[in-house]
């Protein structure tokens, strides 16, 4: 039985990474059982609750999700508030990271999808360089119309990964897998966001100290001021929250 934390309508799972990292690993290599749908994993942080909580579509997405984790310090401190605490933050890059380090050197594979085109080439590259022995079957960027949408369904399907990973943002990500996970034959999946620029190395994850007091959405800004606008969402998600406890 799931234990589950409400938060603006967004329900997230009360677990710590070590917990969802096995719970992935589960999903992955358990034998699917009749009418079983594939397994969807979420990892919603502070923009995305407050994105959901204007977009019906997207927060249907998120609640039917088969795991969803406390990405990022605002989530972990309004689970706290709402006295139904997360363990820890469980940030959708480390977890995704925690799984492909698990699968490396086994029979289990994954598919990349998403990024700029180039992007997720590299990462993938730097990616097998530092897992020897991960299997990564395929990859393609996220920029994607109908007909080539289409063509990367196709090859999924005849590769079967274990694992796909979906980095196109919010809510575009979510969107993809909520019209065509049903018709995949993979085992589960993942939406990653802005991951692959990281393994990339386009982008910089802030130091250690910095995400460990819930800097790194700071850090992250001034690497990219152009991400201002969708920072506003930060303030704005804790005063709903404060709303919510004022009103409960």
């Amino acid at each position: 039985m799931r234990k589950l934390v409400d938060i603006l309508g967004v329900k997230i799972d009360r677990i710590d990474k070590e917990f969802a990292c096995q719970s992935i690993l589960n999903f992955i290599n358990e034998e699917k059982k009749e009418g079983q749908n594939q397994r969807l994993i979420v990892t919603p942080n502070s923009e995305m609750i407050v994105r959901a909580k204007e977009n019906q579509q997207l927060a249907r997405i998120l609640n039917e999700a088969d795991l969803s984790t406390a990405d990022g310090a605002g989530v972990v401190l309004a689970a706290r508030l709402l006295a139904k605490p997360v363990p820890e933050r469980v940030a959708g890059f480390d977890l995704m990271y925690a799984v492909l380090k698990a699968i490396a050197n086994t029979t289990n594979s994954c598919y990349f999808l998403g990024g700029k085109p180039g992007i997720v080439d590299q990462a993938v590259i730097r990616l097998q360089e530092e897992l020897l022995g991960l299997r990564i079957c395929g990859f393609h960027h996220g920029y994607l119309d109908q007909e080539v949408e289409e063509q990367i369904i196709r090859e999924i399907n005849v590769l079967k990964p274990d694992l796909l990973l979906v980095g196109m943002g919010v809510p575009l990500q979510e969107k993809f897998l909520d019209r065509n996970l049903a018709k995949l034959k993979v085992k589960a999946a993942m939406t990653v966001g802005g991951s692959f620029d990281v393994l990339a190395g386009e982008v910089q994850r802030a130091p250690y100290w910095m995400q460990r007091i819930g800097l790194e959405w700071f850090y992250r800004l001034l690497q990219e001021p152009s991400r201002f606008g969708r920072m506003l969402a930060l303030p704005k998600f804790m005063l709903l929250v404060f709303r919510e406890l004022i009103r409960k």
